[in-house]
């Protein structure tokens, strides 16, 4: 037990952050000090409210399969059921459409059969972590989906992982898909039996996790990360110096290396860490199809700027008039160009009166290409845990959703805590 007395500080309040300080607590840990550098704790759990209702700018639903997260829903007496979620799929330029052209259902058919048993053989990637990635599973996924057949489904998979800010799946290593995108999550989406939307937004099991941390220390900027000759390891911020026996750093990685001491080998690790950027746009607009939809044709390459899909949120409401439209952001256009082709899908589907509301940028998905992942980016990344006292967790280390967050963050907690 004199473990248990040591003063832990965790360096992010997103849900990995606030996860391990869970953890940490049920393990009997008694001083964990979280920092975080925004007015709020969350990170891409952003929930806002408008007109009595809350609307997610960030992490948008659970599935029925995310194990981890209802039992954590359940700790924190959130199993109250959200809006109703339908959804259908859309051609760019307004009409609805078939998610599976019907000359190709089939094929579909004959694919959706063998997949259970395809995707068997990487049963290892459900655990937490990327230790061990399969060679097979380094190459893009496209790649892997032409070496096994799976033409249909590669069209089925795309929608729910670019829509959402994942990437192109002619780029993306097939493990993140396959992270995403196991067997039961994928029957998830493809079902809709019933998703997890949270009535008063995703945040809130953030804040509530968050009541029960006994030093939560928000706009706590660090700022470097070093260890002592004591053994410990110092924490500068901008509300001072501190001073811990472990830390735990669930921040984005990229800034890591600016933040401590590392081997020259360690520093280019971390820049070989990319991300996708990903925006949420609010709008106000009446007269839409009253559901949410996909736009798999503004989905490819070169589609960068377009809206992908958008949430409706509270469809079965008719006072409702706020959706949120999610875009790939396309670096060589304006603002206003993508907003001007937001709008103007918008129009196609039927919207009037639209008028932005806000928008939110997000830096998404940390990842790695397929060269990292060949030469063994995980196990070096894996191999550092503990080294000069410094823990990792958070989005790259298991993939950004909830479940693969919390999952991760038990999972680090059970190994070295």
């Amino acid at each position: 037990m004199a473990g248990r007395e040591e003063h832990i500080g965790i360096v992010g309040a997103g849900i990995s952050g606030l996860s391990l300080a869970h953890e940490l607590e049920l393990r009997g840990y008694r001083s964990v000090t979280v920092m975080e550098q925004a007015d709020r704790v969350g990170g891409k759990c952003c929930s806002i409210e408008y007109k009595g209702r809350t609307y997610e700018m960030g992490a948008l639903i659970g599935l029925p399969s995310y194990r981890m997260t209802m039992e954590y829903m359940e700790r924190f007496d959130l199993l109250e059921k959200g809006p109703l979620l339908d959804r259908d799929f859309f051609h760019p330029h307004g009409g609805r459409i078939s998610q599976i052209p019907l000359e190709q259902m089939p094929d579909f058919a004959r694919e959706f059969k063998r997949l259970p048993s395809l995707m068997s053989r990487y049963e290892a990637v459900r655990e937490p972590g990327f230790e061990q990635v399969p060679l097979e599973l380094c190459k893009p996924f496209s790649a892997w989906c032409d070496e096994n057949g799976l033409n249909v489904l590669r069209q089925v998979f795309m929608h729910y992982f670019c829509a959402f800010g994942f990437g192109n799946m002619d780029d993306v290593p097939a493990v993140y898909v396959m992270k995403l995108l196991n067997y039961d999550n994928l029957v998830s989406f493809i079902e809709i039996t019933h998703m997890i939307s949270w009535p008063n937004g995703v945040t809130e099991l953030a804040r509530r996790m968050a009541d029960r941390v006994s030093d939560l220390r928000l706009t706590c900027e660090v700022q470097r990360i070093c260890k002592e000759d004591t053994g410990r390891v110092r924490v500068e911020t901008n509300q001072g110096p501190l001073s811990f026996d472990k830390v735990i750093y669930t921040a984005p990685m990229q800034d890591f290396a600016h933040k401590t001491e590392l081997t020259q080998e360690e520093g280019e690790l971390f820049k070989s860490i990319m991300d996708e950027k990903f925006r949420v746009y609010a709008y106000r607009v009446d007269n839409m199809p009253k559901l949410s939809g996909y736009i798999p044709g503004n989905m490819g390459i070169g589609s960068r700027g377009q809206m992908m899909a958008w949430y409706y949120r509270w469809a079965d409401l008719a006072e409702n008039d706020l959706i949120t439209v999610y875009v790939a952001e396309n670096e060589l256009m304006s603002d206003a160009e993508m907003r001007e082709n937001i709008e103007s899908t918008l129009a196609a589907l039927g919207g009037k009166n639209i008028r932005l509301y806000m928008m939110k940028r997000w830096n998404h998905f940390p990842h790695v290409d397929t060269a990292a992942l060949e030469s063994g980016f995980y196990e070096r990344l894996e191999s550092m845990q503990g080294k000069y006292g410094i823990y990792f967790a958070g989005e790259i280390m298991n993939f950004p959703t909830l479940e693969n967050c919390i999952r991760y963050a038990k999972a680090l907690v059970n190994r070295y805590f």
